[in-house]
Formats: structure tokens, sequence, C-alpha cells
């Protein structure tokens, strides 16, 4: 038999009387394991002990071919079997059946009442608890392609089927190729397919954050052109009225991280929790990586950090089965060479994390004139289907607005034009009311 280890300190038993080759009884206290002694292999929570102890007693429980809970009450049985789920999860674990102990509390009682063979019938119906985190591929529902949160431009949706639950989409790009501007648009894309979202800008505060997405959101057809009457530029915004009714169309179902708070790793992820959980938000936006407050400032320790904080997004878009989009600046390359998912900056955990790498490619004048469009977005890595895509986009600057490449659409209508305006139909000149002169006294 293997030698045990010592685990008096949490657990109340008698070495001596061990028996590896057999199942572990866990009871409800320290006399429950002394009227055992004499069949051995008896266990309980030692005094000042806590469940999270179990997580040192896991080797102990290991050398066993199982543990057995022999308690009466099932609240108690529930809680222990869940601690040991959560800090012992290779130990297997067997429950007793339905009213094994019939109106008895504890082990000795069964004892008292019935002798060691009434004990021993306890086992009797044990059923085996499933082992946390593993699942039997049988008993596994495939059903339907899981619903995706569509990106608004087709090519691109045709290839990946969209941003599935569960997953991160690292995007990269050179400064000013438009990054931030196109995933503020899929945010409104996908607020429009009704599906909340939550996003963290680092660079914008919120009220240029809110401009921005302002003239994605009315159009080319509700933007209005003003000049600054000191320094003469020239811009574009959403007339009051306009504002108002898109105000009424996101509110409720779109939040910004207010960056005036901390802006670390933990502050974000605690809010996007309280997000999926209070909004139930789907769609998450970090933009960007180097924006986030790490407590290390030396290159090896920063880009660490970059890859844990990486790898906290992925376990959170799974555990919560949201999709984040996440940007990260890629390092400086050769001039002329298109990007790949290995040149995002700092550790290269940051693309091989991801389920999606996709880069946003701004060609100069030349190129654009050649080629037919403005800006190249390219999906370097797609982990469902393997697609690879290479798309031509077009920009319409006025509402900041991507699209296809030759189409000309980028006066497509978002529903908040569905809604909250009073329209009335003016009549053919003659023609009767319904209902007219009917039903009057």
């Amino acid at each position: 038999m293997p030698t045990l280890c010592d685990v008096s300190n949490w657990l109340v038993y008698f070495p001596e009387r061990m028996d590896t080759r057999r199942p572990l009884w866990f009871a409800r206290d320290a006399l429950d394991v002394d009227a055992l002694q004499e069949a051995g292999n008896a266990v309980a929570l030692a005094v000042g002990a806590s469940f999270e102890d179990f997580r040192r007693c896991e080797p102990f429980f290991a050398a066993f071919p199982s543990v057995f809970l022999a308690l009466a009450d099932p609240e108690e049985m529930v809680a222990v079997s869940e601690a040991l789920a959560e800090y012992a999860p290779s130990v297997p674990v067997l429950l007793p059946a339905e009213n094994a102990f019939r109106d008895r509390k504890t082990v000795r009682a069964v004892l008292e009442a019935g002798g060691q063979r009434a004990v021993d019938r306890l086992m009797i119906g044990a059923v085996e608890r499933p082992a946390a985190g593993l699942l039997d591929l049988a008993d596994v529902a495939r059903g339907e392609e899981p619903p995706s949160v569509l990106s608004g431009i087709r090519e691109l949706d045709q290839r990946i089927g969209g941003f599935y639950a569960g997953e991160l989409s690292v995007w990269t790009g050179k400064r000013g190729c438009g990054k931030s501007t196109l995933l503020g648009q899929l945010l409104l894309n996908a607020l429009n397919q009704g599906f909340p979202v939550c996003a963290y800008s680092g660079e914008l505060p919120a009220w240029r954050f809110k401009q921005w997405l302002l003239l994605q959101a009315a159009g080319p057809e509700h933007v209005i052109e003003r000049r600054d009457r000191f320094s003469g530029k020239v811009f574009f915004s959403v007339p009051p009225h306009i504002e108002k009714r898109i105000d009424e169309w996101w509110r409720g179902r779109f939040f910004l991280y207010d960056n005036r708070f901390a802006g670390d790793e933990d502050s974000i992820l605690r809010l996007f929790e309280y997000a999926v959980r209070r909004h139930c938000c789907c769609l998450f936006m970090v933009d960007n990586l180097m924006t986030l407050r790490f407590t290390s400032s030396a290159d090896r320790d920063f880009y660490k950090a970059q890859s844990n904080f990486t790898g906290r997004l992925v376990e959170f878009a799974k555990r919560t089965e949201v999709h984040v989009f996440l940007v990260a600046h890629p390092r400086k390359t050769e001039s002329g060479r298109a990007l790949e998912a290995d040149d995002i900056g700092g550790s290269g955990d940051v693309s091989n994390r991801a389920d999606n790498v996709f880069a946003l490619t701004r060609l100069n004048e030349a190129d654009a004139a050649a080629k037919g469009f403005q800006t190249v977005l390219r999906t370097l890595k797609n982990r469902s289907y393997g697609s690879l895509a290479s798309i031509g986009l077009d920009f319409e600057p006025n509402s900041r607005r991507f699209f296809k490449s030759g189409t000309g659409c980028s006066d497509w209508r978002y529903r908040w034009e569905d809604c909250g305006e009073q329209r009335f139909i003016e009549l053919p000149q003659g023609e009767q009311l319904p209902f007219d002169g009917e039903g009057l006294a």
C-alpha cells in the first residue's frame, strides 16, 4: 500500500487503520469517525479546518479508489461534494442513494440501530458524482451552429460565420488605419441585431467616443457640416433631434467603461462581469492592449502581463459565453510587407490565444487608386473554419463608415430610424379619410 501523507492538521482519522485498497468514508464529525474506527477508512473535517484545506489533502484523498460521502444531510452532502470538486478535482466521489440513511442523522445512529451490516448497506446504490469540467462526449448535444454576431460585411461573415460566443478576436494594424472606427461600427451592427454591447476605450474620452459613434449611427444622410468659428476647422456633427433618437435607441444596451477610473485589468474585468450579469451584454471591446495599466514597467514583465490579460479575456469569454474584441498594435515591420499574426506587439501569446486575428491596412494614395479601394481587411487566423480572407473596404469620412468597395453602400439604416419620431402620411388630394363621417353623432 502507498504511504499516506500526514493531513492530521485538517482531517480527523486513525492513520493505522487506513486501507488504500478500499473507499475512504467522509463522515460528519469526529464522533462518526470514532464509531467507524473498527472498520477504518473514515475521516472528518478537523475543528478549525475549512473546505479550502481540501486542496492540501488532495494527495491523501487520491490514494484511495474513491471517497464516499457518509452524510445524511443533503445540504451538507452537496456542500462537501462541491468543495471536493473545486479543491480536489482529481478525486472520484461517491454519493449515497436517496433515503440510504432513512431517518438516521449520522453514521453512528445507523450503527447503533442496525450494527455494522446496516452501515455497510449505506454504500448500496451509491452514485459517482460526475467530475467537474469533464464531459462524456456522447452526452454533448450538438444541435445547430450557435448564433453569432454578424459584422455587417457580407464577405467576412460568409468566411468566418460571424463572431461566436466564447471567443476572442484580436484586431491589429498600424496607427491611424481605422481599427477603432471599424470596431465602433461592428458594435453598432451588433446592437442593431439586438445584442447589448460594452466597450473600454483607453485613448478616447467618453464624449469623443460618443461623438464618433453618433456619426456612424446617424449615417451620411443625417450629419451636418459645421465650421469651428475660431480655427476654421470643418467637421461633421449630428443634429440634436437625431442625437436624441439615437440615445433612446442605444439606452440601456450600449455601455462604456469610464476611463477616468483606474483602467487596470482587474477593474475592467470586474465591470465586464457586471455588464454580463446586469445588462446581458454579449459583445465586448478592449481598445487597446497598450493603454492598460499593468504593475510592471519592465519589457519582459510587461509583455508577460499583456499575455496574461489576454488569457483572462479568453477565460472570461468562454465562461460567460460572450465575444471579445481586443485591439493590439503590431511591432514595426519592413516597409511594404503585409502584417502577419506574429507581428502583433509584445508576446506572441496574444495571437496564439486568440480565436481570430484580423489586420487592417490603410493603402497609400497610389495603391488605393490602382486597386480601387482605400483599406484592406485581412483575416490572419480563424480557428473555427481556417478561413483566410482579404477584403477591400472604402470609407465614407463624413459618417466614419466603412463599407465593401464597389458597393457604394454607406447609407444603410440603423433601427433608431424606425422609432422615436411620429410621421404623418399625406393623402392624395380629394381622398376621403378612413371611417370619415361614420359612427359620429
